[in-house]
């Protein structure tokens, strides 16, 4: 009979058995998971704002030889 071995699974299993494996549930870890994801989002927003001004002044430049 044959069974599926998983790296990934295996893995998992040596960390939980080595008592490496942290669960963040805690007020503290979801409020920085929360302010991380605000940064985050404003490094989206400053990047897709930086692209569009970037993208419209090359249509706006003429190159020539």
């Amino acid at each position: 009979m044959t069974s599926k071995v998983s790296k990934h699974q295996q893995l998992i299993d040596r960390l939980k058995k080595d008592g490496k494996v942290t669960y963040l549930n805690s007020k503290k870890d979801l409020d920085a998971i929360g302010m991380m994801d605000k940064q985050m989002e404003d490094v989206r927003r400053e990047y897709h704002i930086k692209e569009r001004n970037s993208n419209i002044s090359a249509a706006g430049a003429l190159l020539t030889e």
